[in-house]
């Protein structure tokens, strides 16, 4: 699957956002505005990530297990998965669907722990730039720099989910996470079956889980 900067960025922007929430308590998803929830969550998750990385904590790896748990709580996996995939989400068995949702949702979280390290640094620092609230749909904008490369706008697209607010979607300098994985799953599924995907997302995964 191709992989180029952008997509490096989509990777370090959703996972300071998924590690920011594991120190924080439930109800804030509830009380908080979006706003409130990203920016207290992505201050304190940054903390985690430069204290793994660079102030001799327990590693990123060594968290596995504690950071996919408490995504499941955060991100709406579900939804990002459906809208990933698109029509054929409608088509599939229900035993398909599950697959591809947890391949999914591990080829996401394998990236972010293979890739954060090429990202972060000492220096980086999110700068918050205001929520627009529609209904039950918001937007958080926010800015991320450090000292070594340009700074670069991330987006949070979330969903209220019941009394929670979710994170459905992620937008990089205007290219959105979810529509830019739907691009890579049509165009196999333009020429192959579905079992060609699931075949293939396995493959990545098993490869990333090596690496």
């Amino acid at each position: 699957m191709h992989r180029d900067k952008q997509i490096l960025r989509f990777v370090a922007g959703v996972f300071l956002l998924i590690t920011s929430v594991m120190y924080s308590p439930s109800i804030m998803a509830a009380s908080s505005s979006p706003l409130q929830l990203i920016q207290s969550g992505s201050d304190r998750g940054l903390q985690i990530i430069k204290s793994s990385l660079f102030g001799g904590g327990p590693s990123l790896q060594q968290r596995r297990e504690e950071i996919l748990t408490i995504t499941e709580e955060y991100f709406d996996f579900d939804e990002m998965a459906k809208r990933a995939l698109g029509r054929p989400w409608k088509e599939i068995s229900a035993e398909e669907r599950q697959e591809f949702l947890q391949l999914f949702k591990q080829l996401l979280f394998n990236t972010y722990i293979s890739r954060v390290e090429a990202t972060a640094t000492p220096t980086t620092r999110t700068l918050y730039q205001g929520e627009q609230i529609e209904g039950r749909y918001a937007l958080v904008k926010t800015r991320v720099a450090n000292d070594k490369e340009p700074d670069f706008e991330i987006d949070y697209r979330l969903v209220l989910s019941g009394s929670e607010w979710k994170v459905y979607d992620v937008v990089i300098e205007g290219i959105s996470l979810v529509n830019n994985y739907r691009q890579q799953f049509a165009s196999i599924l333009n020429n192959k079956p579905f079992k060609d995907l699931l075949n293939q997302l396995r493959e990545k995964v098993e490869t990333q889980s090596r690496s």
